[in-house]
Order: structure tokens, then C-alpha cells, then sequence
């Protein structure tokens, strides 16, 4: 990808994404996904927050069904995956490039060269939002917050000319596959994108902001790392890059390990912390009927690490 403006990418990113719809590779074509959005305005940090019904999201576990539509290979080769030793269920690793060939066939892969490294970005079948993306090293390396990361977040949002979100999980904050480094990217914006710099305070978790300029990447690499140093073994973090009102910004979000789930939505990451609530699982309906500013303090609070 070196050498392509940022036109260029930003395009190639949205028209491949579309093209996997069309391929039937996406879980849900997205003008046809059965999907319902509820706002809750907070008074106390001004955000909107988004709570969305997408039930499609569940075909994800449904082995069967990704074989019938040819997202995964029914004819796949076991025994060519790699797995991770660490993994304790044994599952090949979802992000290594030779799995992926194997496994998703379908798949296309879009190659650009981040921070030096080499890196593919795939289109994201159980997809959370519009143009959503899985953005992976080709190196099996650990998903870990590093000074790193944060350069690779901030040239991608900078190749695709900030149209992209970026967003980082770290391990016990959201990831799920913790033995690949990978970031999640989309062009929706996120609730959190509109808070007033003097009110992150009043968010339900922790949040820090910096602009995403030489200074503010330096401060923002030094309190996810100061915070991650005062307990490496628990301490973790999201990262957000996006920019609202058209000034690129670095959201860090603090997290433990300890409280990496709330009650109403299990597992907490990314998408959550920025306000953006997905609901798909059955028993998740009736908390999606419930949405409201309280219920999205409710979830956050939980998952807000003790100072």
C-alpha cells in the first residue's frame, strides 16, 4: 500500500467492504440487516449513547450455516492451521494470513504497510458497524499496548485520510483473540466522539484525550503506559482514535482485567466504552428494549477500574 494517497485507501477500504457484501461474504448485507438503533441522551457527560439490535450477529457461532453460505471452507485442512499453544479451547488463530487463506477462501485481504510493519485488513463478517474491518500484523505477534501500537493506529487513521476509526482492545479489555495483535476499525463514528473535553469526568469510565499531534500521541503513549506499569499483570487498556469535529484525537480508556464484563452484556470492549452497545445473543433483546442513559452507566461503571 506504500505510496497510496489517502483518497486511495479510504476507497479501496469501503469499496472492498461493500463488494464483500455483495460476495455474500458478510454475515448481513448491511441495507437489508435487520437492525434496530435506540439513543440515550446522558445529561450528565452530554454524550448520545447507542444501543443496536443485531441479531444476525449470532450466525457467527453457527459452523453449519458459515459452511452452507461458503463463508467458512467446508473443506478446510485441520491439520495445515496454526494454533497458539496458549489458547486453552485449541481454536486455530483467526487472524494468521495462511488460516485465513484456508479457512475463509472468500475473504479479501487488503495489505498497507503501518508504522513499518506489514499489515492486512479484512472485512469483518460479523461486522459491528458500516465499513467494519479486523486490521492484523501479518507477524503472529501479541495483542499488547506498545508505543507501537499507538504509531500504527494513528498512520492508518492518517493513510485513510481520518474517514476511519481506530480501535484497540487490549487483552482482558475486549479482545478475544489475545494471541494476535489486531485492531477494529470503521467509518461510524462513535457516541463518545461528541464529549465536551471539560466533561470526561462525568463519563461512567475512565477516559483520557489528547490531540493527535506529536505532543499529544507522546502524552497519550505515557498515561495508557504509566497506567499499564502501575500493575502490568491486571491493568489493560482501549484505545480510540477518530476525529471528531475534523481534529484527530487519542481516547484512552483505563481498564482491569478484573472487571472486564457487566452484567446486561458480558464481555466489555471497545465498541462498549465508547458508547456504542451491540446486542444480538436472544436474552439481549429485553435489554435492548430497556436502553436508556442509566443502563449504559450501569454497564460502563462496572467495567470503570478503581482509581
Amino acid at each position: 500500500m506504500t505510496g497510496s494517497t489517502t483518497t486511495d485507501l479510504a476507497e479501496q477500504l469501503v469499496s472492498t467492504w461493500d463488494q464483500q457484501g455483495r460476495d455474500g461474504f458478510l454475515l448481513s448485507a448491511p441495507d437489508s440487516a435487520d437492525i434496530a438503533t435506540r439513543e440515550a441522551f446522558d445529561e450528565q457527560s452530554g454524550v448520545h449513547f447507542r444501543f443496536r439490535w443485531m441479531p444476525h450477529r449470532e450466525i457467527r457461532g453457527d459452523v453449519a450455516e458459515l459452511q452452507r453460505r461458503g463463508i467458512l471452507n467446508p473443506n478446510r485442512d485441520e491439520s495445515k492451521l496454526f494454533r497458539d499453544p496458549r489458547d486453552p479451547s485449541g481454536r486455530h488463530c483467526f487472524l494468521c494470513r495462511d488460516n485465513i487463506r484456508e479457512c475463509h477462501p472468500m475473504e479479501r485481504l487488503v495489505p498497507v504497510r503501518l508504522a513499518g510493519q506489514d499489515y492486512l485488513a479484512g472485512a469483518n463478517f460479523a461486522w459491528i458497524e458500516r465499513d467494519h474491518f479486523t486490521v492484523m500484523p501479518v507477524e503472529h505477534v501479541d495483542q499488547e499496548y506498545s508505543a507501537h501500537a499507538l504509531e500504527a493506529m494513528l498512520d492508518l487513521h492518517q493513510q485513510a485520510g481520518g474517514k476511519f476509526r481506530v480501535l484497540f482492545n487490549g487483552p482482558g479489555a475486549g479482545a478475544t483473540i489475545p494471541w494476535h495483535m489486531h485492531f477494529q476499525i470503521t467509518t461510524a463514528s462513535m457516541p463518545i466522539e461528541t464529549i465536551d473535553p471539560a466533561r470526561t469526568e462525568h463519563y461512567p469510565t475512565m477516559v483520557h484525550r489528547f490531540q493527535a499531534n506529536d505532543q499529544g500521541q507522546a502524552d497519550a503513549h505515557e498515561a495508557a503506559s504509566a497506567w499499564i506499569g502501575r500493575d502490568p499483570e491486571n491493568h489493560t487498556v482501549n484505545v480510540l482514535v477518530a476525529t471528531p469535529d475534523n481534529q484527530s484525537q487519542v481516547f484512552i480508556f483505563l481498564r482491569d482485567k478484573r472487571r472486564a464484563k457487566a452484567t446486561n452484556k458480558g464481555l466489555v470492549g471497545g465498541f462498549e466504552v465508547a458508547g456504542d452497545f451491540v446486542l444480538s445473543a436472544p436474552p439481549e433483546e429485553a435489554v435492548f428494549n430497556s436502553a436508556s442513559a442509566e443502563l449504559a452507566h450501569s454497564i460502563l461503571s462496572q467495567v470503570r477500574p478503581e482509581a
